[in-house]
């Protein structure tokens, strides 16, 4: 009885780890191809070409988290958006000397254009920060902010784009 407990044992864990699948996010999407216009820069404090930078890094991240193809018309998916809030704050106060840290916030309202099924079309907003030191410059550290907002984002997108629930 001891070995035909553990022979299917085995047999479930080595069936249950063919079915995991990692490094790809393969929700329950109605798609194979995906398109991403240009998302417009609508906040005044949004860096010159943001938009373009985000549609590209959106692109990317799609490509390589999804099954999806990337397609410049008639795709399956339409993904357009825009930049609407772009702003620092400061988020933790020292005693007299002012703030310890700052936070970079970034919102997107994203549509998303579902062509084979429109149930999974959606619009929303998707917002992410980042902190960084008070007495270091915006522009010296903006890249390396913008790249983790970027990808926190772009996850959101694909969190929504793939959950039908």
């Amino acid at each position: 009885m001891k070995r035909f407990l553990a022979i299917l044992v085995t047999l479930i864990s080595i069936v249950s780890c063919g079915v995991v699948q990692y490094g790809m996010i393969d929700g329950s999407i109605d798609a194979d191809t995906f398109s991403v216009e240009i998302f417009e820069e609508q906040d005044a404090n949004a860096p010159s070409g943001y938009g373009a930078t985000y549609t590209d890094y959106l692109k990317d991240y799609v490509i390589s988290r999804t099954k999806l193809d990337l397609k410049n018309e008639g795709a399956d998916i339409e993904l357009f958006g825009k930049v609407t809030f772009f702003n620092t704050s400061p988020v933790a106060v020292q005693s007299e000397s002012g703030a310890a840290l700052n936070r970079l916030t970034v919102t997107i309202n994203v549509t998303a254009i579902n062509n084979v099924n429109e149930e999974q079309s959606f619009e929303q907003n998707f917002s992410q920060f980042s902190d960084f030191e008070a007495g270091q410059d915006l522009i010296s550290v903006q890249d390396e902010l913008l790249e983790d907002i970027n990808e926190k984002l772009s996850q959101d997108v694909i969190n929504k784009l793939t959950s039908n629930w």
